[in-house]
């Protein structure tokens, strides 16, 4: 049996979004569906994107925010007011929230590769983060490590240690490493431990380990990877509580006006609220403290979307905008301002390299959801 010829793009858009969300399709749909796919390549990396920039995750949350049928409603009144009427032979017919959605997409890469090239994009003042610190010594000396030769400072810092341990103090002497918003950083601490430090994060750690264990302290984002001592455990203390550990790798998050939580990636950790129990993860689980609440979850996770910042990318999923927006805002250094309460809630998914564009993503978003991104000078407007 011959396909039947493929007439209007939303036929196209209801097969993807059926095929790609599971549903059966029958022997001439699959024949269709190949067919267009066979047509050319521009076809096909078309599809090829829709599957790889999580949107069946985003058709389902749409749907379950009721944003995905209001969606549906902007794309007809845009396609009646389009150049691309042409295209269509038919009246619109209702195909369903996931293939309009699908076919918004459709559209927006059609016409990204068709378009003539134009006069160049403005550069935008949203640029992405890069390499920055500034280690803070506990006698006050301050070195901005971009511009400080890493060997010098080891020397330098192995001083300071041995003269204090000769020293009879009453109190431990700590150094503090400060990482800005825009920027990130990897340090090596006394006893070999490995941290990278996120945007907008301070670490503060003693100078000499071997005089009071090893304890630091967190405000922010961190994975640690312990170096293992069984005698020696290793301490992070946080305003949302404190990990008790003794060699496992982790990662750690802290800010203002956000819940606390810790994955686990190996080994086992210990975490211990401000108030009630304590609470022992293993590996692949994550720990939520919300703080409004004082509340414990613990949840089984991939981890690798909670430590994707330390391999330079952001991977969300089924993640709040409002979280997503805070996020990328720490490292692209901007403000997000919503014009209403109802679009922080939406929930979506996505992810994007640490070095692109932040527009890559936001257009996806726009594409996917009607929502609009502007961005003026350092804030970005976010409106329905």
């Amino acid at each position: 049996m011959q396909p039947k010829e493929m007439e209007t793009p939303q036929e196209i858009a209801s097969l993807i979004a059926r095929r790609i969300l599971g549903d059966k399709l029958t022997d001439e749909e699959n024949a269709q569906l190949d067919q267009w796919l066979e047509t050319s390549t521009q076809n096909q990396q078309t599809y090829q994107n829709v599957e790889e920039t999580d949107l069946v995750e985003q058709i389902w949350l749409l749907e379950k925010s009721g944003y995905g049928s209001r969606m549906a409603e902007r794309f007809e009144k845009e396609r009646l007011q389009s150049s691309h009427r042409r295209l269509w032979k038919h009246t619109f017919i209702a195909i369903g929230t996931a293939a309009c959605i699908l076919l918004a997409v459709l559209f927006h890469f059609s016409e990204h590769t068709s378009q003539p090239a134009q006069s160049p994009t403005p550069v935008s003042l949203i640029q992405p983060g890069s390499t920055a610190a500034i280690l803070t010594l506990a006698d006050g000396r301050q070195f901005d490590m971009q511009s400080t030769n890493p060997d010098s400072l080891h020397t330098l810092l192995q001083q300071v240690a041995q003269a204090d341990a000769l020293k009879e103090a009453d109190q431990i002497a700590y150094h503090e490493l400060s990482v800005p918003a825009g920027g990130e950083f990897q340090y090596v601490l006394p006893d070999g431990t490995k941290v990278w430090l996120n945007s907008k994060s301070n670490l503060r750690f003693p100078e000499n380990f071997d005089k009071e264990g090893r304890h630091v302290y967190l405000k922010g984002e961190a994975f640690f990877d312990v170096t293992k001592d069984t005698r020696n455990p290793f301490t992070v203390t946080t305003s949302g509580g404190d990990i008790r550990v003794y060699g496992t790798r982790f990662n750690v998050t802290d800010y203002d006006q956000e819940d606390f939580s810790a994955v686990l990636v190996s080994g086992s950790i210990e975490y211990q609220p401000p108030h009630g129990k304590s609470v022992r993860l293993r590996p692949s689980q994550r720990v939520v403290y919300h703080t409004q609440y004082d509340h414990i979850d613990v949840q089984e996770v991939d981890t690798l979307i909670y430590t994707s910042w330390i391999n330079h990318q952001f991977i969300f999923k089924g993640e709040t905008l409002e979280n997503i927006m805070n996020t990328l805002s720490r490292w692209y250094d901007f403000t997000p301002v919503f014009q209403s309460d109802e679009i922080r809630h939406i929930r979506l998914s996505g992810r994007l390299n640490r070095q692109e564009d932040i527009r890559i993503l936001l257009q996806s978003y726009e594409a996917s959801t009607g929502i609009k991104f502007r961005i003026n000078q350092k804030e970005i407007i976010i409106t329905q």
